[in-house]
């Protein structure tokens, strides 16, 4: 008997280093919710065309979603990569023309140096400092000063990836308002129970009773670079990117809890706390510069004044 499967028929698309992993975990406890294991599949920013039948079940949603059952009102997953790379909305639209999709949204200027800082624990980025890693952008649009595991190099475009109010609006455009739910990252953090509500809501889906929201871990970067590439850098073959070993060894129980094991542990071990390092006022001013016209965009868009993420004070 052939299992049965359903697509996706939510998404939370972005944008990194923005609360996506808290909500995700919040969404993925709530009984009626079938939520992708693991969280970002970034199943459609790998392709170059939309897959067969027979590809999209067997490489998607008998991987990612093999625990989905009729007591499951939603199925979901969340892949940060889907809002900023263009074509991938337009891709998953033509699969699931009615699938909603939630976007995080927060002040850019505490987000990128967070999300630079997430690229190098995942070996994507190799420029130790923000600021110059916001001047290779030009050479790296190029091919040039592209990180050795990187496995796509426009991840490395910081100042279009915090161009929010352009990927919102290819957003309204591409599946309407209706369809779109964008969660300013200040409410998600001043009262998450509230927006997690809200989020229901839109999914709707019933409100299960949580009302602890514990919070994500901080930043973090490893000890030793070869341990960290044995676990994060995927394998390759046929010109197919494989699972790493990290997303290989993942198991879950039947709540949907990861199980422990020796990798996660050697992992947890590799990991240690680490904070951005502050910008510099070059640094600062350029981005504020360079991201002013788009957050009064975003603002336009969502008819909500974030001019105050460019405050100096």
């Amino acid at each position: 008997m052939t299992q049965k499967l359903q697509f996706p028929d939510f998404f939370v698309v972005g944008v990194p280093r923005c609360g996506t992993t808290a909500l995700c975990r919040y969404l993925s406890r709530n009984p009626q919710i079938c939520f992708s294991r693991p969280k970002e599949p970034h199943f459609f920013s790998l392709l170059e065309e939309t897959p067969s039948t027979d590809e999209l079940r067997q490489n998607y949603l008998e991987r990612y979603f093999s625990h989905y059952s009729d007591s499951h009102r939603a199925v979901g997953e969340g892949s940060v990569s889907y809002l900023y790379l263009p074509g991938v909305i337009e891709r998953i639209n033509r699969l699931n023309p009615t699938a909603r999709f939630i976007v995080l949204i927060r002040n850019p200027l505490s987000m990128l140096p967070s999300y630079h800082l997430r690229m190098r624990f995942l070996l994507q980025e190799d420029e130790a400092d923000f600021s110059r890693a916001w001047k290779l952008e030009g050479s790296r649009k190029r091919g040039e000063n592209i990180p050795e595991n990187c496995l796509d190099s426009r991840l490395l475009q910081y100042s279009d990836a915090a161009k929010f109010g352009v990927q919102v609006k290819r957003l309204f455009e591409t599946v309407g308002r209706d369809r779109a739910h964008v969660i300013v990252f200040d409410d998600f953090k001043s009262d998450p129970l509230k927006t997690y509500r809200r989020t229901l809501e839109f999914l709707e889906v019933d409100y299960d009773g949580q009302n602890k929201f514990e919070r994500r871990h901080g930043s973090q970067m490893y000890r030793y670079r070869w341990l960290q590439k044995i676990f994060f850098v995927p394998a390759k073959s046929g010109g197919k990117i494989l699972k790493t070993v990290q997303q290989r060894t993942r198991k879950y129980n039947e709540k949907g809890r990861k199980l422990p094991n020796l990798v996660k542990r050697i992992i947890g071990f590799n990991k240690i706390p680490m904070q951005p390092a502050p910008l510099s006022n070059e640094t600062m001013t350029e981005i504020r510069e360079t991201l002013r016209e788009d957050i009064a965009l975003l603002s336009n868009l969502l008819n909500r004044d974030l001019n105050y993420w460019l405050d100096e004070s």
